[in-house]
């Protein structure tokens, strides 16, 4: 305690040197707690299921393909072969338009089957699962809600027994899940399985989007897992070769699988938050050092008085961890505020963001960084108390020392330490500028300029029939084209950019496949006449599809170059004929190539991938009714797209009342929200490294002021030999490059590892960018050099009898 008090007044005896160390340890503290919430949440907290390390994920893999949805037939053989899972389940993600209670509106949606929830071990909220028989059939048509969604759309009301208008069909819900539930992606609404799955055509080789989960028997291990679920897909390609060649399966904990795409980008913000913390550290124990040589006098005082050696260390430890947890109390409150900022952003798009939050673990995390903070930094200048020479000290004057030769050594070490650092985080933030630079200088293939798009999910009961659907989809196109300042207006079955692309099977007349090494693949959009003039899309060959492509005429498709270049190398592909499936079949009908067209981006990447356009109005097979029910309008607007928005909306509302018109947004919007996840890490990066900058500054800084003013009488004894101010100044600028230099050396040995390990979060440039690493450097090093000058100048400015009289 009387530590405790005597730490106190000195921090309120050094206003200044308190305030500059706080703000300081904030910054650090505030960032890693900020990160850390967001990790723990993330990447630690167990999943809201009983013994959830005994879950894990089953996904299809082939060398062409990392991870796949399963077959049905896969999944059933799956489930009834595999001996070390307690239960093997299923889910779908998928989309619903919900009516009735409320606005119509679209939401996300899961199937799953009945023995799903009993797997995970999840006890609904309110009501009941599904029974087995009202997943096998819909003889009843049930649902379960996810708890916000319920008490949204039934406020004050108990939601469970109530009527729920799904997809133009009523259901009656049964059961509330628990708030805390989320499978993988949150969803409002939950619906059976085994009716959906019941109408899916017999192919095993159709991935309809089906994920399944399994637990793990007690005392079964996932390598053991892994072993038999491989022996199992071994059976299967020897019984079904066509479907299953080359098909393995991806066994991965639930856990893992969830946090795939975001722990490397986790991962490098938790690195550049420790490495500001440490910058942060060296900092202050270079401000506690040099208060600590201010000090010697009084330290030897109370060592000629009988207190150990040891006593006085921790009398400084005492002051560094007080100082530290002030640092942590204001670092909290930057922490909340930053973790407020990321979860309300939505351009975040962390899984289990409602689990982000500022709770009692974190603030004991930031006590315990706060007292491991102090400590570290306190134990410079608490190592040095150690080592004070008694009678030198008492006998030495103030004027003109310095301190020891180790504790100079020791403050230009700490400041090579905090330059390095600062240099690696410099170079990690620019790799991923010039990353984020080469992403959004991608052409997409478009004029994305006064484009609105918007999604117009059909239900599947009311537009089931291919006429209805079509005569429906160039009504409101006819429509939405005749308003006032609409230049143009089409419906796609998947919008450009939207990072997700239907991809079919199809054969070439002019390349009959020889076995399954043959078939060939190619994104697919179905897309009414004036969809690819809306957007711009350069033709390059041939024609565009037409309004007189219509049912009874021969079926055509529009292919972009890349498939041209990569299915039709020596010959023109105008004329040329193909057909869906992977073989040949006789009774399907061919489409004929009519025109090629530029490659449209259907995500920011390096190359295009072959695509095909066919006429909505010649309608699929039934296997792609689905894919034809997610139609997405596009119109080109005159001026701002924004303007045609309640136009557009008072139009469907006359076609069609209860069709909701969903995500409606601008397409340059669009295309800016697809890089929203590389634009955080990045911004992110950039701050810490700036904050690492700065702080490495205030470090050469701190530095070269606490040398010029205890060099005073020194400087003044070379000015009245004669040295100028200008050779006074270059004096203390080239020591503070020389610690700058030696720490530049230092950052670009570890710049060269944590690049390599950056390389999967960077498009289109390499780890070690030759532009990068030349231009980092130059940066610290004007701010080393102008942290130098600054007290430089100063010292130039000194009168010399003012000096020697010092």
């Amino acid at each position: 305690m009387q530590d405790l008090r005597l730490a106190l007044r000195n921090l309120r005896r050094r206003p200044a040197l308190t305030a500059i160390a706080v703000v300081t340890l904030a910054l650090g503290i505030g960032a890693n707690v900020a990160v850390f919430t967001v990790s723990s949440a993330v990447l630690l907290a167990p999943l809201p299921y009983d013994k959830p390390d005994e879950i894990v994920t089953l996904n299809e893999r082939t060398p062409d393909f990392p991870i796949l949805s399963v077959t049905r037939y896969n999944f059933e053989d799956w489930r009834t072969r595999a001996m070390t899972f307690a239960g093997v389940a299923a889910f779908r993600p998928t989309n619903v338009t919900v009516t009735g209670a409320g606005e119509p509106e679209r939401v996300p949606a899961k199937m799953i089957t009945s023995t799903l929830l009993p797997l995970l071990g999840v006890r609904m909220e309110r009501g009941r699962n599904f029974t087995d028989d009202e997943d096998r059939a819909s003889v009843e048509a049930v649902v379960i809600l996810g708890a916000s969604f319920a008490q949204r759309r039934f406020p004050g009301t108990n939601a469970v027994g109530q009527p729920l208008q799904i997809d133009n069909r009523p259901y009656t819900v049964v059961g509330i899940m628990p708030h805390q539930f989320e499978l993988f992606q949150p969803a409002d609404v939950y619906l059976p399985f085994g009716p959906w799955a019941a109408t899916l055509p017999e192919d095993r080789g159709w991935h309809p989007g089906i994920f399944p989960i399994a637990r793990l028997k007690s005392g079964e291990t996932i390598e053991r897992a892994r072993v038999e679920m491989d022996g199992i897909a071994q059976q299967l390609e020897a019984e079904y070769p066509e479907s299953n060649r080359n098909v393995r399966v991806l066994v991965a904990r639930a856990q893992d699988q969830m946090v795939q795409n975001v722990r490397p980008a986790i991962v490098m913000l938790t690195g550049a938050v420790a490495v500001v913390l440490l910058i942060a550290c060296a900092n202050v124990a270079n401000l506690l050092l040099a208060r600590a040589v201010d000090r010697r006098k009084e330290i030897a005082v109370r060592a000629a008085l009988g207190a150990s050696r040891p006593r006085i260390a921790r009398e400084l430890i005492v002051d560094s961890v007080v100082l530290a947890s002030l640092g942590g109390i204001a670092g909290l409150l930057v922490a909340a505020w930053s973790v407020s900022l990321l979860t309300s952003a939505p351009i975040a798009g962390l899984p289990r963001m409602q689990n982000i939050t500022v709770d009692w673990p974190v603030v004991f995390f930031a006590i315990g960084l706060s007292i491991v903070t102090g400590i570290v930094f306190g134990l410079v200048p608490a190592a040095h108390a150690m080592h004070v020479p008694i009678r030198e000290s008492l006998n030495q004057e103030t004027r003109g020392g310095s301190g020891s030769v180790r504790q100079r050594r020791t403050r230009s070490a700490l400041v090579v330490i905090e330059v390095g650092l600062a240099l690696v985080l410099l170079v990690g933030a620019g790799l991923l500028l010039r990353s984020f630079s080469r992403l959004t200088h991608v052409r997409p293939g478009f004029d994305a300029t006064n484009l609105l798009v918007a999604n117009l999910p059909l239900s599947p009961q009311r537009y089931s029939d291919s006429t209805a659907r079509t005569s429906l989809v160039e009504r409101i196109v006819s429509r939405v084209r005749g308003l006032p300042g609409v230049r143009g207006a089409a419906m796609t079955t998947v919008l450009p950019m939207s990072g997700s692309a239907a991809v079919i099977h199809f054969n070439r007349a002019a390349y009959p496949p020889k076995g399954p090494d043959d078939y060939v693949m190619a994104g697919y959009r179905a897309v009414t006449p004036d969809y690819l003039p809306t957007l711009g899309v350069p033709l390059r060959r041939g024609r565009t599809l037409a309004d007189r492509d219509r049912v009874g005429t021969m079926r055509v498709a529009v292919i972009n170059g890349s498939m041209a270049r990569q299915y039709f190398p020596d010959r023109d592909p105008i004329g040329q004929r193909i057909q869906l499936g992977t073989e040949p079949d006789p009774e399907a009908p061919m489409l004929e190539i009519v025109g090629v067209v530029g490659d449209v981006k259907q995500a920011f990447e390096a190359g295009s991938h072959a695509e095909m356009f066919v006429p909505y109005a010649q309608y699929p097979e039934p296997i792609l009714t689905g894919m034809y029910l997610n139609t997405a309008l596009v119109v080109r607007t005159a001026g701002g797209p924004a303007d045609a928005i309640a136009s557009v909306r008072a139009v469907l509302r006359e076609i069609e009342p209860g069709q909701p018109l969903v995500n409606v947004r601008t397409m340059e919007d669009a295309i800016t929200g697809s890089v929203a996840q590389p634009r955080l890490q990045m911004t992110l990066l950039v701050i810490f490294a700036s904050i690492a900058v700065a702080l490495a500054a205030v470090g050469v800084y701190g530095v070269m002021g606490y040398t010029v003013s205890r060099r005073i009488p020194e400087i003044g004894v070379r000015m009245a030999m004669g040295a100028s101010p200008r050779q006074v100044i270059g004096m203390v600028v080239w020591q503070g490059a020389q610690l700058a230099l030696v720490g530049m050396i230092v950052g670009l040995i570890g710049a060269v590892f944590v690049s390599g390990a950056m390389q999967t979060l960077l498009f289109e440039v390499k780890g070690l960018d030759p532009l990068t690493f030349a231009i980092a450097p130059v940066v610290l090093g004007s701010a080393a050099l102008l942290a130098s000058y600054v007290p430089a100048r100063r010292a130039a400015r000194i009168s010399p009898l003012a000096a020697l009289g010092r």
